[in-house]
């Protein structure tokens, strides 16, 4: 995983979120991780039965846990690839609730890590049916909880090559939310509805569209991270000073290279000199997309906004530097199109 073995990466998943003691249950090669295991300080537990199954390594590692432990995470070593937020907010949505088990969910499907309270240790350690720890915790259904998590990673083990080298695609861009990452977070926000997230799809599919029509003199940009960020530019919209807002809370995620596109989509400073960027494309894609409509001639919607805002010298000074801004960022855009042709 880059720099580092999957293994200290799922260990700096949780040091990340402050839960410092971690248990790693070793079986088959246990000298070539033990090393791995301490250098991370966490601590390696020998389950020399590990051929009897997972439960048996499941039940290896609880056993370790003391008595003043509220609630354990369980994560098999080989899922890396989850963001530390989710982690903050499996621990946030168990000190507000009162779930024995917090399931994170992503599209409708439960993930990893759960956390298990231990109040049901003793069941865990002397469930003796067949089924495993699943088996073992349907019984405690009533007193679980799913909770929606946009992240991906939840579901992505590296059980085969295919699957690792998706798992290790996924790490690489863990900082820019996929599509479908994208459209959960907006589903979850309380500051959008159905009207805003038909608009960000929209100006998405045309930001997107601007920045794949470019000639090879452009300079290279990141589509992935204009999409990401062209889909979440209006997650606080309904709050004010709405692009600072979302750009705080994507930040809080860790998307901290989208929140800085975001966090200026509405006012943003360039000049005819500087190369063209992913902030630019987004904020004049938004400029161009009214309601979920492309709209070409924004230079007309500017000037609607101008007659009808013409009584606020201070509104009037914001939206004539905005069409200034669009109007350079235009030029470069056209400069660059394949052809010529203005899509």
């Amino acid at each position: 995983m880059g720099s580092q073995s999957i293994l200290e990466t799922t260990i700096d998943l949780f040091k990340q979120n402050g839960v410092d003691d971690i248990f790693v249950v070793t079986g088959h090669r246990l000298e070539d991780l033990e090393g791995f295991i301490t250098k991370k300080e966490a601590k390696p537990v020998h389950n020399p039965d590990f051929r009897q199954g997972m439960f048996s390594t499941i039940l290896t590692g609880v056993k370790c846990l003391k008595n003043h432990y509220d609630a354990f995470f369980l994560l098999p070593a080989d899922i890396p690839a989850i963001r530390p937020h989710t982690i903050k907010e499996i621990l946030r949505a168990y000190d507000n609730g009162k779930a024995k088990i917090i399931y994170p969910v992503f599209k409708g499907g439960r993930g990893h890590p759960p956390l298990i309270s231990t109040q049901i240790l003793p069941a865990i350690i002397n469930f003796n049916q067949g089924g495993g720890l699943r088996a073992c915790l349907a019984y405690f259904e009533k007193e679980s909880m799913d909770l929606d998590v946009c992240d991906r990673g939840i579901h992505m083990d590296a059980d085969t090559p295919e699957d690792y080298h998706a798992v290790l695609e996924k790490y690489k861009t863990i900082a820019v939310p996929e599509c479908e990452e994208c459209i959960c977070l907006l589903d979850n926000s309380p500051m959008v509805d159905e009207k805003i997230k038909g608009h960000c799809m929209k100006v998405a599919e045309t930001a997107v569209k601007i920045a794949a029509s470019l000639d090879q003199d452009a300079p290279l940009l990141d589509i992935p991270r204009i999409e990401a960020a062209a889909l979440l530019h209006d997650i606080a919209r309904k709050s004010p000073d709405h692009a600072v807002k979302g750009g705080d809370m994507l930040r809080d995620m860790g998307f901290s290279d989208i929140a800085d596109i975001v966090s200026v989509h509405m006012d943003l400073k360039t000049s005819p000199d500087t190369p063209l960027n992913e902030k630019e494309i987004v904020y004049f894609a938004d400029k161009l997309v009214r309601g979920d409509q492309v709209v070409m001639d924004f230079e007309k919607r500017f000037k609607e906004k101008l007659d009808s805002w013409k009584g606020n010298p201070d509104a009037v000074g914001n939206i004539r530097a905005r069409l200034e801004t669009a109007c350079i960022i235009k030029d470069k855009i056209s400069r660059h199109f394949k052809n010529g042709v203005w899509f």
